[in-house]
Order: structure tokens, then C-alpha cells, then sequence
């Protein structure tokens, strides 16, 4: 089963590095003192919370601090929840203004894990509230220097000549050996070095200061998306509903969060009627396409005809420790009723008549098969009955789950779901605003 994994870990003198790599591109960091077996863990996705606890239990570590380098606008961070499991202290700059948060390290300052020191810099450019954490032979820039690449700044308080200054910075007064651990990636890679940087980054490779911000200032990549809403989140802590009224959905996917829904309808459902921009991801594909949920940006929204099949889809993703899962209460129908806008096909037949004409059928086949041949095939009606009742009590439809995968219900149309926005800056004369 598809999951979020950890990658190599490295050594670097007495701090061993876990990396945690999440679908959507971002990282996640425990660093652990070998000797008192002491933790700090850095940018922690909602999503990596439950991978996390997991080592830190299992290798039987002492999780002392959780820190956000930054104010996370394309993902959910799970720092509260961390920190509050094990007791740990929660740290962000003092300019992040993150609810239940009392420890603001400032640029210089250090702490102590076991036997090791922590240093913290201040980064502002990506955000007002960036930092980087220092080790000695490696920093964790958080977005502010990627791998090949530079954050933007076009949101949330950026200022690309800051973050020019806060690059160069690392680039003059660090040794080129020093590891670099970004806080994302979109190639599945884990780390580089500042020398390695300083040879091949473009953006380290423009001449000057103003021709830096002219090229980060002049192409930025779409936006995030759902990001006013994550903002809230990370700086309020409001936790993510199970549910949300239809009204809600309708204004979240109206503001442009269409990229948020999955749809766990079929795919004929999906080909008679949709939104658009949403990912179609049938019931009973969940669970092997759980990676594909862990890509979409949070909070997600989990969409069907009734709300049903969308509260099961919730349920088994939970079990694979997904988060930031929303059912949208009542389905396409209270959707609509609601003045959401959907797309239109061919009409198809709804999922539940289908099972609504198998059930009957069998029912008929059954009494009549038992009345014209032999009394034994009135099992076939009385196991039918069972099974509505079982349905009934559970929540569950297995003659549903089974219509699902029929040929007729496959859909015919390719998604329309346009990619989400990321972190990082559109490399220099790349144009990255349609795409």
C-alpha cells in the first residue's frame, strides 16, 4: 500500500537526520542527538504527524521541540499535534504569530538537544517569518533556498530582495560542504550543498541584487491553492471539520478550490455530472490511490451523490492516517441546491438505482425461481434482504462496491483537475503561469 516513507538518513556529526518525504512535494525532519537520544522536528505536514510519532515511539527518542520554519501556505502543519502527543515545545519566529506558540528563537540565538547545539537564522524573503536551523555541517533552509531553486515571493508578506540577501548570506558565510535540507521538492530529491548550489542554481548565477528581483518578481507560478484558508489554519490552529455544509463548499470551491474535491462517485457519476477541477477518485480505489489524496492540496473535500460513499471514503483513508479530510454534507444534490456550478455530460445511471434494480431483481428472480422450481431459491431473496439490512446497519453496500467496478460505470473523460500551485519560484524565464 502506497504510503509516506521515509528516505535515507543521513549522519552529520552527532545528529542523525530522518527525512520525511510527503507526495505533495514537501519534507519533514526529525533530528535526533545521538547520544541522549534527544528530538527536534522540523516542518511537520499534517499528513506526516502519524509517520512521525510512529519512530519516535518505535526507536524509543525523546521528541523535545517541534518547529515550523515558516508560515506553510500550501499545506496543513501538523506542529500542534506533534508537540501536544509527546509535551514538546513548539517554536516559530516571533513575526509568524502562531497561536499557542511562546518560543520565538531569534537570528543567532541557539539551543541545546543532548550533547548537541541548534542554531537558528533568521531568512525573511519567502515570508516575513522564515528561518533556517543550523547544525554544524548542514541548515534546513525551510523554502528560502531549494534544491536548484529559490521560493517566491509574491504572497504573504515576501520581499524578493530580502530574500536575495538572506541566499547570500548562507552562500558567503557558511563553507560550500554544508548540506542543505529544503522544507520542499518537487523531484523527489532530499538534499544538496551550498557549493553545489552556487555552481548550478540559476537563480545564484544572476549577476546582481536588482536583475535577482526583476526575473522572482516578474513570472510567479498560480498560487497555492486553498491558501487564505491554510494561512488560518497554521496561524490559528482551527481544526479541519469532518464535515462542511454544502453553502461552505460552495464558496471555497468558488473562491478556487475546486482542486480540493475528490470525487468518490463512479466514473459514469462523474461523466453525467461534475465539478470542475475536482479529482475523481472512485470508493472502491481509495485505499491503492491513497497517495493521490495525500497529493491534493488540503483541505480536501470529499464529494458523492448523498454524502455516503464520500463519509466511507473518509473512514478508510483515516485508517491510512490521511488527514485534513472534509465531507461535504448531502452530496452533488445539496451541492447544487446550494448554487454550485457543475459540469455536464451524458446522463448516466445514478449508483444507488443501480443497486436499487440489482437488489429488486434479484429479489423477483428469487421468489419466482422458488415458487415455479424449487423452494431453495428463496435463499436468493431472503440473502438480498440480509444484505440491505447489513448495508443498512453498516453504512456499507457491497453490491454497490461491486456495480462500481463494472465496465459501465468507468468513466470516459480525462480529469480536468488543473495541477496546484507550489512554493517555489518559476526559474528565470521559465513561464510557469499557465501551466
Amino acid at each position: 500500500m502506497p504510503h509516506v516513507v521515509t528516505r535515507e538518513v543521513e549522519n552529520i556529526g552527532s545528529i542523525q537526520v530522518v527525512p520525511f518525504a510527503h507526495p505533495q512535494g514537501c519534507r519533514g525532519y526529525l533530528l535526533v542527538d545521538a547520544s541522549s537520544k534527544q528530538v527536534l522536528a522540523i516542518d511537520v505536514h499534517l499528513d506526516l504527524v502519524y509517520d512521525m510519532a510512529r519512530r519516535v515511539r518505535d526507536e524509543g527518542w525523546d521528541l523535545r521541540y517541534v518547529i515550523d520554519t515558516h508560515t506553510h501556505a500550501d499545506h496543513p502543519s501538523g506542529a500542534a499535534d506533534l508537540a501536544e502527543q509527546f509535551g514538546a515545545t513548539r517554536m516559530t519566529h516571533e513575526k509568524a504569530l502562531h497561536a499557542g506558540v511562546d518560543v520565538h528563537p531569534e537570528d543567532g540565538e541557539t539551543i541545546t538537544l543532548g550533547g548537541s547545539t541548534i542554531g537558528f537564522r533568521y531568512m525573511p524573503g519567502h515570508t516575513p517569518d522564515s528561518m533556517g536551523v543550523v547544525i554544524d555541517g548542514a541548515i534546513f533552509t525551510g523554502d528560502s533556498l531549494l534544491i536548484g531553486g529559490v521560493a517566491r515571493t509574491d504572497f504573504t508578506g515576501g520581499d524578493a530582495g530580502a530574500i536575495y540577501d538572506s541566499i547570500h548570506a548562507l552562500v558567503d558565510t557558511l563553507p560550500g560542504e554544508t548540506l542543505v535540507f529544503p522544507a520542499h521538492d518537487y523531484r523527489d530529491r532530499v538534499k544538496t550543498s551550498l557549493g553545489d548550489e552556487k555552481k548550478s542554481n540559476a537563480w545564484l548565477q544572476l549577476g546582481d541584487r536588482e536583475t535577482f528581483v526583476e526575473k522572482l518578481t516578474a513570472n510567479s507560478p498560480p498560487r497555492p491553492a486553498n491558501m487564505d484558508d491554510l494561512l488560518r489554519l497554521n496561524r490559528e490552529g482551527v481544526n479541519i471539520p469532518e464535515t462542511i455544509p454544502a453553502a461552505e463548499a460552495v464558496a471555497i470551491i468558488t473562491a478556487g478550490g475546486a482542486g480540493s474535491v475528490i470525487d468518490v462517485r463512479t466514473g459514469a457519476e462523474f461523466d453525467s455530472e461534475h465539478i470542475l477541477g475536482s479529482h475523481l477518485i472512485p470508493l472502491d480505489q481509495i485505499e491503492a490511490r491513497a497517495d493521490e489524496v495525500r497529493a491534493t492540496p488540503a483541505p480536501r473535500l470529499l464529494f458523492c451523490h448523498s454524502g455516503n460513499r464520500a463519509a466511507m471514503a473518509r473512514k478508510a483513508l483515516e485508517k491510512l492516517h490521511v488527514a485534513g479530510l472534509s465531507v461535504i454534507e448531502g452530496g452533488m444534490n445539496a451541492y447544487t441546491a446550494a448554487g454550485g456550478e457543475t459540469v455536464k455530460g451524458k446522463a448516466r445511471m445514478l449508483l444507488e438505482r443501480q443497486v436499487r434494480i440489482a437488489a429488486g431483481s434479484l429479489v423477483v428472480v428469487g421468489v419466482a425461481l422458488g415458487f415455479f422450481v424449487s423452494a431453495w431459491f428463496l435463499l436468493i431473496s431472503a440473502f438480498v434482504g440480509c444484505g440491505l439490512i447489513f448495508a443498512g446497519i453498516t453504512d456499507t453496500c457491497g453490491m454497490g462496491i461491486m456495480l462500481s467496478k463494472m465496465p459501465w460505470n468507468k468513466s470516459s473523460i480525462s480529469s480536468d483537475a488543473a495541477a496546484p500551485g507550489g512554493c517555489s519560484a518559476s526559474l528565470p524565464g521559465e513561464d510557469k503561469k499557465d501551466s
